[in-house]
């Protein structure tokens, strides 16, 4: 009796690793046709969702019937933060935000974030076509998140209610920032405003009835979301470059054959190549289409004396400290 209840048990344990591998590589298995659900929290006319929608049609066409899908822009799908819970359902398999917009998992992506580390968006993204690959792959392994591809873009200026030159003319004044550690610091420590975390979708609303006084955004977007209509003065600070990305689960990206993980990468360097001229495109056509068509009051403050607020904000966040060191020291 007790040999058979060996042999019988020893049938049951084979019969349950077998059954466990063979799940296991089901359930690993590579896909060689997938449907993407896209979407981004911008309207269809930002470049945040045209350079999303470009990349889904390149890579519809080079997986000449392999990949499918569908685009939701305009913050259709939530919040960034329900976005991202969807996509670790894979409800949601795409979004183009900032590398920032991930710091909530992996905080070193806050130096998406921070203050004056560039000089200009050429600069800015050389740097990161040196850094970024290892960057990214970091990113992965610590927080499951793969970015595709990135690109620094558009300087963000404030916009107010009021003429402002000098950095002690903003004290006090109530500012919308997105929900950023470093800029929620930076606005409220070392610039004496009041920030107020809102949403994007409520920014015009909290603009035109005085919740804020002013907010901060590429001078594109701030004409596009018609914040010029109440905030008339445009404050060149360009106290940020934002670092740009459309980026996917790294259990979606594993999922893929190589043979598409190969078309996404095609697709991404043909589309990163086509965002940067149309994101200098509209750096340069902005400014003079914001003062005649939005009738806004381009205002250059003391760009020196802006700069030197941010002195020593990585001291804050000691986690970034050598990462902005090693930014700055790139040429």
């Amino acid at each position: 009796m007790m040999n058979i209840s060996k042999n019988k048990m020893l049938l049951f344990v084979s019969i349950l690793v077998l059954f466990v591998f063979s799940y296991t590589g089901l359930a690993s298995a590579a896909v060689d046709k997938v449907h993407i659900r896209a979407g981004c929290n911008v309207a269809p006319s930002d470049l945040m969702a045209g350079t999303l929608a470009h990349f889904l049609e390149v890579l519809k066409t080079k997986g000449a019937g392999k990949i499918t899908y569908e685009f939701h822009p305009g913050g259709v799908l939530g919040s960034i933060r329900e976005v991202h819970e969807a996509m670790k359902g894979n409800a949601v398999q795409m979004f183009s935000g900032t590398v920032g917009d991930l710091a909530g998992y992996d905080r070193l992506c806050d130096i998406s974030n921070f203050p004056y580390l560039f000089s200009s968006a050429d600069q800015g993204n050389k740097v990161w076509e040196k850094i970024g690959p290892e960057f990214y792959d970091g990113v992965a392994k610590r927080a499951g998140w793969r970015v595709i591809y990135t690109w620094v873009g558009a300087p963000r200026d404030l916009t107010t209610k009021k003429l402002i030159t000098k950095p002690e003319e903003v004290a006090g004044l109530k500012i919308r920032v997105p929900n950023w550690p470093i800029f929620i610091t930076y606005f409220k420590n070392y610039l004496k405003m009041s920030p107020n975390v809102i949403t994007f979708g409520e920014l015009y609303t909290a603009l035109k009835t005085g919740i804020v006084d002013a907010q901060e955004n590429p001078i594109y977007r701030s004409m596009a979301s018609g914040f010029y209509e109440i905030t008339p003065y445009n404050i060149r600070t360009q106290h940020c470059y934002d670092l740009n990305d459309v980026h996917v689960t790294q259990e979606f990206w594993e999922n893929l054959s190589p043979g598409l993980q190969k078309i996404f990468m095609e697709a991404a360097t043909e589309t990163r190549e086509w965002t940067l001229n149309e994101s200098r495109k509209i750096i340069d056509q902005s400014i003079g289409e914001a003062v005649t068509k939005s009738k806004a009051n381009m205002i250059q403050p003391d760009f020196a004396a802006f700069q030197k607020t941010a002195v020593g904000l990585e001291n804050d966040f000691p986690y970034l400290s050598d990462l902005v060191k090693k930014i700055r020291s790139i040429k």
